[in-house]
């Protein structure tokens, strides 16, 4: 599989500023938008009753994605979700297909948790980076970030190409705290530092917020000032009410469901792969989580890009 989607060998053909170009500007226009919410907090914060309570609330068709050795079922008498067997193994792939998975069968909404064990789990980013950087015989760790690099994009791809909304939680670095109670006794408490996850994460989410043990939510990012720096306590279905608010302003925006089935048709040509990435791009859905017929999961984006340069080999 090829580092980028953006190979030449899917390339537009017409020229820069014509009308086929992918940098042909048009007058801008608000949209409908699928979510994109990510919960961090130390342990107690509720983040993942959180994402359960927002993602029902939001979608109707709710797929619960599980690191936690099934911790979210044992809220499913209190939300209708559904699940797959929680997973133990969390390699990029393995998240990019689980979200092929929830594509194919037409999820509208995918709850993560936690995300932050695909960078620091089992078979997670920074362990493929470590066993990268020992294959290699390199004393140097960015060696084995090099390797692995193209394969954590892929999966954010993915992720912020979910044909859905998708509600994510974090894990947090962790400190203790001593703090006196209403008597004067000192008492141990954990907080949150930072979220586990890549460096600035938050910047590509709608909405990043933060959780305490209080179960008190405070946005750190959103895009309206109505969201921007909200605090909520026990945030539930009136939490979800604002955000659904703002995402369902503008013109209805179509799932590109078309464009996948399209790109698994056998008898493409290399034309037919040009075009069809354009029109991928057009609608922003390069990310969208793709399942093959060998029920392994790859990105729209980067499966045109490979079949187009198995057509160039071929010629």
């Amino acid at each position: 599989m090829p580092d980028s989607p953006t190979h030449p060998a899917a390339e537009p053909s017409t020229p820069p500023g014509t009308t086929g170009s992918r940098f042909h500007f048009t007058s801008a226009a608000r949209q409908q938008r699928f979510g994109r919410i990510l919960l961090d907090g130390p342990p107690g914060a509720g983040t993942l009753y959180t994402s359960l309570a927002l993602a029902t609330s939001i979608g109707s068709r709710v797929a619960v994605i599980d690191t936690q050795r099934g911790r979210a079922s044992t809220y499913a008498g209190t939300f209708q979700f559904d699940t797959c067997p929680p997973l133990s193994y969390y390699s990029p792939g393995t998240l990019i297909t689980a979200l092929a998975h929830c594509a194919a069968q037409r999820y509208d909404t995918v709850v993560i948790a936690t995300l932050s064990h695909f960078w620091t789990g089992r078979g997670g980013v920074r362990a493929q980076a470590d066993r990268a950087a020992k294959r290699i015989s390199s004393t140097s760790p960015a060696s084995g970030w090099r390797e692995v690099r193209p394969a954590e994009l892929r999966m954010l791809d993915a992720v912020f190409g979910y044909p859905g909304h998708v509600v994510a939680t974090v894990r947090d670095k962790l400190d203790y705290v001593t703090e006196p109670d209403e008597t004067g006794r000192f008492h141990r408490r954990i907080i949150g530092l930072a979220p586990v996850g890549c460096d600035g994460m938050q910047y590509d989410w709608d909405i990043a917020a933060t959780m305490d043990h209080t179960h008190t939510l405070v946005v750190v990012k959103a895009p309206t000032d109505d969201l921007s720096g909200a605090v909520e306590p026990k945030p539930g279905a009136r939490f979800a009410a604002r955000i659904t608010a703002w995402l369902d302003q503008g013109e209805p925006v179509e799932p590109p469901h078309d464009l996948a089935a399209e790109a698994l048709q056998p008898d493409l040509s290399f034309d037919d792969l040009a075009d069809l990435m354009q029109r991928v791009r057009t609608r922003q859905a390069e990310g969208y989580p793709l399942l093959l017929d060998d029920s392994t999961g790859t990105t729209l984006g980067a499966h045109i890009s490979e079949r187009g340069n198995e057509l160039r080999r071929d010629r």
